[in-house]
């Protein structure tokens, strides 16, 4: 709901005290007010209904020792949730709000009222609260949350700073034991520590120490090869020998196998295995398939198989023969490989032991490898021992250079800690002081908005009470402690808690400055402010000027709803005594009842009835005069008071017409005067009319009696006085209230000039100011 809308209506049914349906009109215009009733008339119950609707929960029944599950006591009692109304209508919108399933529907939720609502109970609850919950109250009302996030960054960087530190520290401690172990173990050297022995250790060149062990690698390579050659060379003979031996025996079974067959058996191999082939296929043949002759076709066949039974026994042992050989040659060749490859091995050992510069500590060769492998075994055992050496060396080449590869990764770690030791010993400190100007800032942010809270519930304050507030009241947040708001005022030049010395009424009134001051600074003008029944403890002196700084915040915000059953606010309403400069709508509530719940009476100011009563027909003079004389008496009050008029001192007795009438006199009756200044606003202007209280008065003075024999008793002169008389004498009470008050501007009060009175728009001036001496 913004500031642009008004209100217009409140409407509940079934709602709290509701019984019935309960409907309350805004006047137009008026922004603020006012709701008077004696205790369970259902203020209240009004105040429920709009914090129903904005936060969809009725306060004034938590906090009562009831537990929870209240919405069930949200409906007017026998009545189900189901009937539950409440509806706000503004010049904008209507909102509604209802029970749903056991949850509330407040329809739609754009129209939902803005509300700041104080009841009497929570007055104190700002004043009494713990630091802790007081700074809770207010802090919707301190964007801090950039500062937040800033200040837990930065909190949270110094941890994480100061534990990589630790670990720093911790890892730089641990590499530096690692380079004291070398160093240590190189022998201490003199004139140096861990760290400079280290770092002048790795500045020495290592490029010869790669070259050594890679030269010394391919020459120990080179070495171990011809270490084979023997048991190969011997092996390769060995095959020769039973090679050699094979092929003899071949040899020797070819010979054989051709001494049993004739010469030319050989060549008629193919004829003889054709006719074999024929004969199988032709058992009962009764010629000779060759010479086709019939005496040779017996036992050919036979003859046949026999000649070709010798020649395959020269064929195996001739296949056998080929064999041998060639097994032979394979042989040959193979030792000739071998005894080739060795004159290549020889030649690679020679070229690795010279292609390198040897260091001392390397072992040479007794003499080149021979180039007769037969003396090769006797070769390799006389450098058996150089080789030996290559392997020692080769390996202490590898030990220096992992040992340089730890010592550089121990000396570079270190280094890289103690670097980062020495940036964040460094950092630290920053990030601390970051985190602190953080804080500071944002204490001097909150202290800023907390003091200009202060500020203005002093100036609130001090509305109340002069002298007390300005400069006394303070809000402080304790510095020991991060949200923690101490509540402060000076007591007799002493600083203290308001709570020690000041008394309920001064708590109360501080405890409603405070929640003003705090509701004003949240979208005032969009907010609708609820005080409901705050005013309880506080002192007759000091409720006049509660109710006007409660007038003069209320013009601040959308509209000002206050709840009373203080009974000279309704007095003061009536005889139009309110703060004149601001329009207020005065709502009275009558006794609830079951049937209709809360009731609204008329509560028109006696002025306005008093025209409503001479407007009526038919005209009743008793009422006329009754009410004409009670106005009188209190224009006479007020004029009496303001000349300081002398009147009968009577104990126990509120002073009569004829106390008050006769006391204004003289001189003073003669000077009285009002100048009407509707409508005008230059103060040297002429007033639009002036009009004499003497003429009014004297008439008043004459017809005086009318009042008591028509309005208050029983008169025998009550049987000779018209109806003229009585309306006479109302009308005569009208033109002088209407003469020295405006309906809006109220009563002249104000003797600011020095030379009359006059009202808040300077629309009245009273002359004189003083009583004529």
């Amino acid at each position: 709901m913004t500031s642009r809308a008004t209100l217009k209506s409140l409407m509940l049914t079934a709602f709290r005290g509701s019984a019935g349906t309960f409907k309350l009109d805004f006047e137009k215009g008026k922004k603020l007010t006012l709701i008077y009733g004696e205790n369970g008339t259902g203020k209240t119950t009004i105040c429920d209904a709009f914090e129903f609707l904005a936060f969809e929960r009725i306060g004034s029944l938590e906090d009562r020792g009831m537990g929870k599950g209240l919405e069930k006591f949200w409906p007017t009692a026998g009545k189900p949730a189901s009937a539950l109304l409440v509806e706000l209508e503004t010049s904008m919108a209507k909102c509604t709000g209802k029970i749903v399933n056991k949850k509330v529907a407040v329809s739609p939720l754009t129209s939902r009222p803005r509300i700041e609502l104080l009841r009497q109970r929570q007055i104190l609850e700002l004043i009494q609260a713990q630091p802790a919950k007081r700074y809770e109250a207010i802090k919707r009302f301190i964007d801090i949350e950039a500062f937040e996030r800033s200040e837990e960054s930065l909190r949270q960087l110094g941890k994480s700073l100061g534990t990589e530190k630790q670990t720093a520290i911790a890892a730089e401690q641990e590499n530096l034991t690692a380079l004291q172990s070398f160093y240590e173990a190189a022998g201490s050297p003199v004139g140096l520590n861990a760290v400079t022995w280290a770092k002048q250790k790795l500045a020495a060149p290592t490029a010869g120490l790669d070259a050594d062990i890679a030269a010394i690698t391919k020459l120990r390579t080179a070495f171990h090869a011809l270490t084979g050659y023997p048991q190969k060379m011997e092996d390769k003979r060995n095959v020769i020998t039973s090679a050699q031996a094979a092929a003899d025996a071949a040899d020797q079974a070819q010979s054989a196998a051709l001494a049993t067959v004739d010469n030319e058996a050989a060549e008629r191999l193919n004829v003889l295995t054709a006719g074999d082939v024929y004969l199988h296929d032709h058992p009962d043949a009764e010629k000779c398939p060759l010479c086709d002759s019939v005496e040779n076709a017996s036992g050919l066949h036979q003859a046949i198989k026999a000649k070709l039974a010798q020649l395959a026994t020269l064929t195996a042992a001739t296949t056998k023969w080929k064999q041998a050989h060639h097994a032979l040659n394979v042989a040959n060749t193979a030792l000739q490989q071998v005894e080739a490859d060795y004159q290549k091995a020889i030649i690679t050992l020679a070229a690795a032991q010279a292609a390198h510069t040897w260091k001392p500590e390397v072992r040479r060769l007794a003499a080149p490898a021979p180039a007769d492998s037969a003396a090769l075994p006797t070769w390799l055992t006389a450098n058996q021992g150089a080789a030996a050496n290559w392997a020692d060396v080769e390996a202490s080449w590898h030990d220096e250079r992992k040992f340089r590869a730890q010592l550089k990764s121990a000396t570079e770690r270190y280094e890289s800690n103690a670097i980062r030791v020495a940036e964040l010993t460094a950092l630290i400190p920053k990030a601390e002081k970051a985190l602190a100007e953080c804080v500071e800032e944002r204490q001097k942010f909150t202290d800023g908005i907390i003091s200009e809270i202060a500020k203005e519930v002093g100036k609130l304050y001090e509305k109340v009470h002069p002298g007390e507030g300005l400069d006394k009241i303070a809000l402080e947040l304790d510095p020991a402690r991060r949200a923690s708001l101490s509540l402060g005022a000076t007591f007799e030049g002493h600083e203290a808690p308001p709570q020690a010395y000041f008394s309920q009424s001064h708590l109360d009134t501080l405890g409603i400055c405070v929640f003003l001051a705090l509701a004003a600074r949240d979208r005032a003008s969009d907010t609708v402010l609820i005080l409901d029944d705050v005013l309880g403890s506080i002192d007759e002196p000091h409720v006049e000027r509660v109710i006007g700084m409660i007038y003069e915040v209320s013009a601040d915000f959308q509209h000002t709803i206050v709840t009373t059953h203080y009974r000279p606010w309704r007095e003061k309403y009536r005889w139009g005594w309110l703060k004149p400069g601001q329009a207020c709508q005065f709502v009275e509530l009558t006794g609830w009842a079951i049937d209709d719940g809360i009731r609204i009476i008329s509560s028109l100011p006696e002025v306005e009835r008093l025209r409503s009563f001479l407007a009526e027909s038919p005209l009743d003079p008793q009422a006329i005069c009754s009410k004409a004389g009670v106005i009188l008496e209190a224009v006479l009050d007020y004029l009496t008071q303001k000349y300081e008029c002398a009147v009968p001192r009577r104990h126990g007795a509120a002073y009569t017409l004829g106390d008050l009438l006769p006391a204004i006199n003289g001189k003073l009756r003669d000077a009285l005067k009002v100048e009407i200044r509707d409508g005008l606003t230059d103060a040297s202007a002429s007033p639009t009319s002036t009009v004499a209280l003497k003429p009014i008065l004297d008439e008043l003075t004459r017809i005086a009696q009318a009042r008591n024999a028509f309005g208050a008793h029983f008169k025998a002169i009550s049987f000779e006085l018209l109806d003229t008389d009585a309306v006479g004498f109302a009308k005569h009470v009208m033109l002088l209230v209407d003469a020295l008050t405006h309906p809006e501007h109220g009563w002249p009060s104000n003797d600011k000039s020095g030379s009359y009175w006059r009202n808040s728009r300077d629309s009245r001036r009273l002359h004189p100011l003083k009583k004529p001496g």
